[in-house]
């Protein structure tokens, strides 16, 4: 429908949409008034009195005229019996492209169905093409969930378009049906086979883009066929997609409205279709087409609990993905969704949210029936210890010697217990073959050999209420003692990594109180003891390190050493305990630098703890393990060297020796995220203030800032949930948004700023309450503010700072007293008073 030119695009679109809906009213039986279309819009009064009598003009011939007395079907007013070929039997369906008849091909005596372009649509070019366009399109695939087209064909100035006869009916039908809606696992299966033909559509350079109920054709078998591909753009052939409303409003997806559309726009369209199936009623009902847009930007469906309860978690999870309005949240593909839906068919964790520990060791015993059975043992020989010994301490006197029998059978099956959660604690927290015959401890000094996951978090957490169980039963044991702080030691690794600093620091407080009541209680040895203590004190130390909680980060360090040097005899595991201390007290982060160096007491404390950690690192026989441990804080000592000399000679030395010993070790283990992560840091240790005025300096920062995000990429691929990897790219792009600046390069100033900026709100996103988070977001915003004034975008400017600001204010009040936290304030205080 073209309306006059005097009405302006956002009118029309406005406009185009509530015709749409009068439209379909007047198709289901309905009556719609123009006038009441004109009341409920005063606004679009006059264009909706002007186009709305053509709009019911044209819809009249084609509905009012749609049957004769005898239930032939007609077209726009004339009989069609025959089309060539094909005689029409019945109609079958109808849709905003056409209608679709059952018909028998005389030739060969096969029954198809065909699409018959209305007649009044031929006046439009159009609507021609899209007839025409669906045909190719379609032709061109074969899926078994996409219904197959024969062929196209005219007769007598008619467009039609045959296809196979599907048996069956529309899913829109069976949804809007009296009865139950679709049981969980049909739904599934039936949304699984969909997203498998768009996938197939997809790869082809086929966007359907009016994914919804009424195009998916359900067989006499039960499978779901996708049909009407009208709309479809071939993204190779077109890639630039139209901006002109086209499908049906209910199952756009939001940036459908804005003209905007991908693959994660059908994705939307799949997701909603599984909704109305397992709802049993449409996802948007009682809207006018002016209210829809904003009702499915803000999702307003109802939820689960209003509809039905019995839909399992992990598909409301699915539903929920797929549906979300913003793009990048939904699933990226839709293999990718049918992919989740078929690990739910398969009882088998979802990737769309991480499942709980209880739920993922069910299906994980379901699949692993045999270690399942040993865990199950362990389990039930924990309760059965525990009722052992309890009637054991009941019994009388002359029942002693059936008591001391019980309390022995008591000890057995506290060991198998133990053995198989110690099982279990290896089997979680360290993926993979590679590391499988490495021992507890040896994985203390390997913060990146694990890869960090919120489930492996999720079942440490809830292992240790079993060990504390099996410690009260037992409480003269050791060894329960000791496997107890081992897998503390490894849960706070692993939320370190995930950024869960908070609940690292709890986890180890929690186990440095475990030492104190119950290591003397359970004959724990003292020198293990202050071993065992000096480890939780180190983990403790960096996790305040990340939290730049300087004080207690040195407090902990210093704990380390004191209970690591009150050791007698001490091993050569104790002793790379105490270097990695003493490296860490004697190269404070960057931020604590300009602050403390200038200090000559602390800047020798500092060369005597660096001395120290040489010293002991000289002593030790390298295991292999330990080997790579060893190699990070050499390079580290001298990375310190480097920063601290005054002459341009030794800095390039000393920097030239940190990021050999680094290269040497990955030319042996090539796969050691650990030393990659230490030569990222030690290339990217660059001071831009010293570069700046030379222009030798400055690309000599430029070649090691690249090499440095070269190194980075593959550990941020393979590990995307670890922080610190996320933190490093930041700081980096950072340092390169300002090198372009020196350059004059403005476009690609702004690209690496721009980019810095979306990877830190991520991190935000994740830990919202983070302090560091926060003000590092802020001080980038301050660099965006600087670039928006030097181009004169003032009002981008006042965004920029409004947004840094907006950080600061979301810190929380305890943490605003932080030195880092005043310090943004100061920056950005300055910023905003210019």
């Amino acid at each position: 429908m073209q309306l006059p030119e005097s009405i302006d695009d956002d009118t029309y679109a406005t406009v185009d949409i509530l015709a749409s809906d009068f439209v379909a009213r007047y198709r289901n039986g309905d009556r719609p008034t123009v006038e009441e279309y004109a009341i409920r819009h005063p606004e679009l009064s006059e264009p909706i009195r002007r186009v709305f009598p053509l709009v019911l003009s044209v819809e009249k011939v084609k509905v009012d005229q749609q049957a004769e007395s005898d239930g032939r079907a007609t077209l726009a007013g004339r009989t069609i019996e025959r089309l060539g070929d094909f005689r029409l039997v019945r109609e079958i369906g109808r849709g905003g492209m056409g209608i679709v008849y059952e018909a028998e091909q005389e030739s060969l005596g096969r029954r198809v169905a065909i699409k018959v372009l209305p007649k009044q649509s031929l006046l439009t070019d159009d609507a021609l093409q899209s007839f025409h366009r669906e045909a190719s399109t379609a032709a061109a695939m074969h899926h078994s969930n996409i219904v197959p087209i024969f062929g196209t064909g005219q007769c007598d100035g008619t467009q039609y378009l045959v296809m196979q006869l599907i048996r069956g009916e529309s899913l829109d039908k069976r949804i809007t049906a009296e009865g139950p809606p679709f049981d969980c696992r049909t739904a599934a299966e039936i949304a699984a086979q969909i997203a498998d033909g768009l996938a197939y559509a997809h790869g082809n350079g086929v966007l359907h883009r009016d994914v919804k109920p009424a195009n998916i054709l359900l067989d006499e078998e039960g499978v779901a066929q996708l049909t009407d591909f009208g709309l479809a753009r071939n993204t190779r052939d077109d890639p630039t997609m139209t901006q002109a409303l086209s499908g049906s409003p209910r199952y756009m997806a939001p940036e459908r409205f804005q003209g905007q559309s991908d693959e994660r726009s059908d994705v939307y369209g799949v997701g909603l279709t599984l909704y109305e199936m397992l709802a049993g009623t449409p996802a948007f009902e009682g809207l006018t087409q002016q209210q829809l847009p904003e009702a499915v930007k803000l999702q307003l469906i109802k939820p689960w609990r209003d509809v039905r309860a019995d839909v399992p978690m992990d598909l409301q999870t699915i539903v929920a993905k797929a549906i979300n309005p913003e793009p990048a949240h939904r699933y990226p593909s839709a293999s990718d969704l049918r992919d989740d839906l078929k690990r739910f068919l398969q009882d088998e964790p979802i990737l769309a949210r991480r499942t709980t520990a209880f739920q993922r060791l069910v299906r994980w015993c379901r699949r692993n029936p045999k270690l399942a059975g040993v865990t199950g043992i362990a389990i039930a020989s924990m309760l059965a210890a525990t009722v052992a010994s309890s009637v054991g301490f009941a019994m009388t006197s002359a029942a002693n010697k059936r008591t001391s029998e019980a309390l022995a059978r008591s000890e057995q099956t506290v060991d198998l217990a133990l053995q198989s959660l110690d099982g279990v604690v290896e089997v979680v927290s360290t993926p993979g073959s590679a590391i499988g015959d490495m021992d507890l401890g040896e994985l203390d000094s390997a913060p990146f050999l694990l890869n960090p996951s919120p489930h492996a978090a999720s079942v440490l957490e809830n292992i240790q209420p079993l060990y504390e169980r099996l410690a009260n039963q037992s409480p003269t044991r050791p060894d329960i003692v000791r496997q107890m702080v081992e897998a503390s030691l490894r849960l706070s690794q692993i939320q370190r990594q995930l950024g869960q600093t908070d609940a690292a620091i709890n986890t180890l407080d929690q186990s440095i109180e475990l030492l104190g009541t119950r290591g003397d209680l359970a004959g724990l040895p003292t020198n293990e003891k202050r071993m065992l203590l000096a480890r939780l004190h180190n983990e403790l130390g960096k996790v305040h390190a990340l939290k730049l909680d300087d004080a207690h980060s040195d407090k902990a360090y210093g704990m380390a050493i004191q209970f690591g040097e009150a050791v007698t005899d001490p091993d050569d595991r104790l002793k790379l305990q105490l270097a990695s201390a003493y490296v860490a007290l004697g190269e404070p982060p960057p931020q604590r630098r300009r602050d403390e160096w200038g200090s000559p007491v602390e800047s020798r404390i500092a060369r005597e703890r660096l001395s120290a950690a040489e010293l002991l690192l000289s002593e030790l026989t390298i295991p292999l393990h330990d080997a790579s441990e060893v190699a990070v804080l050499r390079a580290r000592i001298h990375l310190a060297k480097s920063r601290r000399a005054k002459r341009p000679a030794i800095r390039q030395s000393e920097l030239l020796s940190a990021t050999e010993i680094l290269r040497d070790r990955l030319i042996q283990n090539p796969d050691d995220s650990r030393v990659r992560f230490a030569l990222v840091e030690v290339l990217s240790s660059v001071n831009l203030r010293r570069q700046f005025g030379s222009k030798r300096l400055i690309n000599e920062a430029d070649e090691r800032l690249h090499e440095a995000l070269a190194e980075l990429q593959p550990l941020r691929s393979s590990n995307p949930k670890t922080q610190l990897f996320a933190i490093s790219e930041v700081h980096i792009l950072h340092k390169l948004s300002s090198l372009a600046r020196s350059d004059g390069d403005f476009a690609l100033e702004l690209e690496r700023l721009e980019k810095a900026i979306a990877i830190q709100s991520s991190l935000v996103d994740a830990s919202p309450s983070s302090m560091p988070h926060r003000c590092w977001r802020a001080l980038l915003f301050r660099s965006l503010a600087e670039i928006r004034r030097r181009s004169g975008d003032t009002e981008a400017e006042r965004e920029a700072i409004a947004a840094a600001v907006a950080d600061l204010d979301a810190i929380a009040p305890e943490s605003k007293t932080h030195p880092f936290a005043v310090q943004t304030q100061q920056i950005i205080q300055k910023l905003h008073d210019l």
